[in-house]
């Protein structure tokens, strides 16, 4: 006879998914699928070399298998080099654009980023390599998506790499 709260209590928890739109919008953002389609670096050499920097072009591809159209409010990351056998902090890399995101679609968030020497120092000679010598290398960004829908702000994680060199 105790158990018969149970069934009450069951169906009003199963039935909250259906009421609250914003759990809809997290599973839907919790689908989300990031890939890092593109980083086109270039190292623009100086002298002194401290003035020198590295300029990346950066684009993630997000990928939405849900029905729920999303918007971003922010997108960014930390960006790593795995070269030459070490793996190697390059910086924060911030979308500062939302990215309107369309059910069963597609989208590409875009970034340039110019890094110091200073800020690259002890991964200068991987970077160099993989910049100007094509040597193998893989950029690796995790980060966070963050959305706000309903009031309700909350955060996706995501991790993504890409291959380059020979």
């Amino acid at each position: 006879m105790r158990r018969l709260w149970a069934l009450p209590a069951l169906v009003l928890l199963v039935g909250c998914d259906a009421i609250n739109p914003a759990l809809r919008y997290q599973d839907a953002a919790r689908q989300l699928r990031f890939t890092l389609d593109r980083v086109e670096p270039q190292i623009d050499l100086a002298f002194p070399l401290e003035q020198s920097r590295l300029r990346l072009r950066i684009e993630v591809g997000v990928d939405n298998p849900s029905d729920q159209r999303l918007l971003t409010r922010h997108v960014s990351g930390d960006l790593r080099l795995n070269a030459q056998g070490g793996d190697h902090p390059l910086g924060s890399v911030s979308f500062p654009d939302g990215a309107d995101i369309a059910p069963k679609g597609r989208s590409v968030l875009k970034v340039e980023v110019a890094l110091g020497y200073n800020d690259l120092k002890t991964a200068w000679g991987p970077l160099s390599g993989a910049v100007m010598r094509q040597e193998p290398a893989i950029w690796n960004l995790a980060g966070e998506a963050r959305f706000a829908v309903l009031g309700v702000e909350f955060g996706v994680p995501f991790r993504t790499s890409k291959e380059s060199g020979r």
